[in-house]
């Protein structure tokens, strides 16, 4: 883990993650209403397309499957090519049988007709348009006479003039050119984030370089005024919080210095104090010293003035005796 010390880094990754947060999110919101706007446009055109085409491919088909099959594959594919939310299309009879299937188109020949689920069946033999959706993976099919949010295949009756029902066609709907969209939106969408983040992290180094700078002339004048240095004073340019503080900084070197200046002058006055207190010890010590040396001088006589006396009272009494 990295471990962020400075205030630029902190203030760069905090604003980083903020708009990234901010920006997601209103693009994960964004998308969705894209993503459901789009298939609703998906599901209207193919709608459309239905009503408008089916008519059409069967008179094709009738006209030039069996007779010109390379005629019906270029109309075919011309007119599937009008809608984007086509994947495939089925013209299926009354009895289940696909007669064409678009997924067929590159073959050369005609091959044995396919016969459609009965559930599908049941969907073709109506005289209303019909929308399946496939639901879940466990093969749950529904289908209602109005179209569900997500539609797999849409069932339109074709019914002649002479009110027969011979033929459904089956539209498979492809949501292929939502999820291209929604793709791109994410690329988009990233690479706007990145330069948001980008832009963020150059107003940040502007920002932190105003706000961190003033910081730095403090923390310098702390170390300044910590070695020693009582006069140095800050540059006040600002007006913000961070003036202030240098403001009560230089108030409080100010009055290091008179602290300072005071112990000295204390200082002082107490040296000389003690060096009178010394030389007025020194010279009861010296005026002792003569005392005591008088006191012993005294105390030597005396001695040797005993001894004298002791001799002389010795001598006399020897005199006395003779």
């Amino acid at each position: 883990m990295i471990e962020l010390r400075s205030l630029k880094s902190k203030l760069i990754v905090a604003t980083s993650c903020l708009l990234a947060l901010v920006f997601i999110g209103q693009s994960i919101v964004n998308t969705i209403s894209i993503e459901r706007r789009l298939r609703d446009g998906i599901n209207d055109e193919v709608k459309a397309f239905a009503g408008l085409s089916t008519r059409s491919l069967v008179e094709v088909y009738e006209e030039y499957y069996l007779s010109g099959f390379r005629k019906f594959k270029e109309i075919v594919e011309d007119t599937v090519k009008w809608s984007r939310g086509i994947a495939r299309v089925r013209l299926v009879d009354m009895m289940g049988r696909v007669r064409f299937d678009t997924e067929d188109l590159t073959r050369k020949e005609i091959k044995d007709l396919e016969t459609i689920d009965p559930f599908l069946l049941e969907e073709v033999r109506k005289l209303e348009p019909s929308y399946i959706h496939y639901k879940d993976s466990q093969g749950k099919i529904f289908s209602s006479d109005q179209p569900p949010s997500v539609i797999n295949e849409i069932v339109y009756p074709f019914v002649d003039e002479w009110g027969r029902h011979q033929y459904s066609i089956v539209y498979s709907v492809s949501y292929e050119t939502v999820q291209k969209e929604i793709q791109w939106d994410i690329v988009r969408a990233i690479l706007f984030t990145l330069l948001l983040i980008a832009i963020a992290v150059n107003a940040v180094n502007f920002l932190t370089i105003k706000i961190i700078k003033p910081l730095l002339n403090l923390e310098e004048g702390a170390r300044i005024v910590g070695g020693g240095n009582l006069g140095y004073k800050l540059e006040i340019k600002t007006e913000d919080e961070v003036g202030e503080v240098a403001r009560e900084f230089n108030k409080m070197t100010e009055k290091l210095k008179e602290s300072r200046k005071g112990l000295e002058e204390a200082k002082e006055s107490l040296e000389i104090k003690v060096k009178e207190r010394t030389k007025e010890l020194q010279k009861r010590v010296d005026e002792l010293e003569r005392f005591h040396r008088v006191t012993v001088g005294r105390e030597m006589k005396m001695i040797e003035l005993k001894k004298e006396i002791e001799s002389l009272k010795k001598k006399l009494e020897k005199k006395g005796r003779i």
